[in-house]
Formats: structure tokens, C-alpha cells, sequence
């Protein structure tokens, strides 16, 4: 595999590239991804998609999930910049697992007009805390957010920090997650002109993901003008990780290319 390396980040390229599709994975597994995937990246690398590895913070007391996609977001810029390089800018897309999702979730939040952004964080946030995440983006936004008219799939998403128990009533969670459940839930619902170019895969048998996966399903629905697009496939939470993921892969590319086709010239900031 050809590739190059950032700071936090690999690219893996494709020889004869169709797009490039950025991946973050889930807490713990995300932070090794090019060992932990390896199966379903070669997949994708080889429908003609270059890969982006971003790679999860093994700290298992990051629970300021902004700051996490803060840096994911200057990442980008470098990786944008690096691709340019090469000449015509490719299509990008967003590929996440688990815990990753939820970073992507941010990032789509985080593209709303100025305006907007403040409004909605300060209704969600609080006056304070939104007052410090909003210094943080002024610094760290040289240009127009990016993220909103790319494509993205979620493989078993975990927005919540939540992790069910084997389809019991039981919970684990963070408490020190920033932002949190209710909050990530919140910024979603109050995003309706977001998430349309989003699609999900579910996966049969796991009980980790399945709330999120179902209260994301149910936002996408409100997403005009297109059906959401969520496909079930057989498989627990961490099937991504798998030696046979060929339908996986597959799912992926049709998911992303369906998606990409929704795309119109209205969709700008």
C-alpha cells in the first residue's frame, strides 16, 4: 500500500483513486486502525477509494470529545492541502465505526453558518461553555467548514457513551463526557438542514450500538427530501473488524455513492 504520513494521521492511496473516504474508528481499536481494519480497508482500497486513518486518542480519560474533533478538523486541512498537491482535488467522504461516528457527529454540527453554530451551542451548551468552545473554533478555522456537503456512513454508531448490557435495562456510562448524551442528542435534533447526507448500518446482533443506531434513524427521517438510507446486515458491533467483511465493504461504497448522488448546488453554507 502506497501511503503518507501526518502528524495523527496515514493516508493509504489508491492507484487509480474514485475518492477518498477519511475513517476513525472505535475507542481503543481506533488508535491502531490500519492493524485493527486491515481487512476492510484493502476492500475499500481496492473499489479505487484512498483511505485517511485518523487515529483515536488512546487515553481513556478523554472525555472532551470537542477538543478530540477540534484536532481531527486541522488534520484535515493538512490532509486537503497534501492531496491538492497531487492536483485535482478528489471527492471526500467519512467513514466511521463505534465511537468514531460520534467525532464526525461533531464535526457536522460545527458546519453551521457562524451564526447559527453560536446560536445552537449557546441553546445547548449553556452560555459559558459554548463561549469557550467558540474561542476555540474561531482559532482553529481558517477557512469554511468543510464537512457539510461530504458524505458520511456509520458502522454501528455510539454517540452516547452509553453501552447497553446484553439487551438489558443496564447502562454503562462516562459521566465526564463532553458533550454528552443528552446533548449530542440535542444538537442533532436542533440541526434539521444537517445530516443529509448521512447513512447508517446496523448490524443484527449488537446490543452496544442498537439506542443510537434508532434515534439517529429516527432524525434522518426528518432529513428532506430523500428516504434515510440505513441497511442491516448480519454481524455484532465489532463485525467491521472482521476478516470477511466483503458485503460490508460493498454496503459502504453503494452507501457512499448513493449518498453523493443526493448532492445538489443548494447544499452550501
Amino acid at each position: 500500500m502506497h501511503s503518507a504520513r501526518l502528524a495523527t494521521s496515514k493516508l493509504l492511496l489508491a492507484p487509480e483513486q474514485k475518492g477518498v473516504i477519511q475513517f476513525i474508528g472505535s475507542f481503543l481499536f481506533g488508535s491502531f486502525p490500519q492493524q485493527a481494519y486491515a481487512p476492510l480497508l484493502g476492500l475499500l482500497r481496492d473499489q479505487g477509494y484512498s483511505i485517511v486513518l485518523y487515529r483515536f486518542p488512546l487515553n481513556p480519560l478523554q472525555f472532551n470529545h470537542w477538543e478530540v474533533a477540534i484536532g481531527l478538523y486541522r488534520e484535515q486541512l493538512k490532509i486537503r492541502a497534501l492531496l491538492s498537491s497531487y492536483g485535482e482535488p478528489p471527492a471526500f467522504s467519512w467513514l466511521g465505526h463505534s465511537l468514531g461516528c460520534k467525532f464526525i457527529v461533531l464535526l457536522e454540527v460545527l458546519s453551521h453558518a457562524p451564526l447559527r453554530r453560536q446560536e445552537l451551542l449557546r441553546t445547548v451548551l449553556g452560555a459559558a461553555a459554548a463561549s469557550e468552545l467558540l474561542r476555540q473554533i474561531e482559532s482553529s478555522w481558517p477557512a469554511p467548514p468543510f464537512i457539510r456537503d461530504q458524505p458520511s456512513v456509520f458502522l454501528a454508531p455510539e454517540i452516547s457513551n452509553t453501552v447497553r448490557l446484553l439487551r438489558s435495562s443496564w447502562r454503562l456510562r462516562s459521566p465526564g463526557t463532553r458533550p454528552n448524551q443528552l446533548q449530542t442528542e440535542e444538537l442533532i435534533k436542533g440541526s434539521p438542514e444537517l445530516f443529509n447526507l448521512t447513512g447508517l448500518v446496523r448490524f443484527r446482533s449488537d446490543s452496544i450500538a442498537e439506542d443510537d443506531v434508532s434515534f439517529l434513524e429516527a432524525q434522518l427521517a426528518y432529513r428532506q427530501p430523500y428516504p434515510p438510507l440505513v441497511q442491516d446486515l448480519e454481524g455484532w458491533h465489532f463485525e467491521p473488524l472482521g476478516l470477511h467483511v466483503e458485503t460490508l465493504s460493498r454496503t459502504i461504497v453503494s452507501g457512499l455513492e448513493l449518498l453523493r448522488s443526493r448532492i445538489t448546488p443548494n447544499l452550501t453554507l
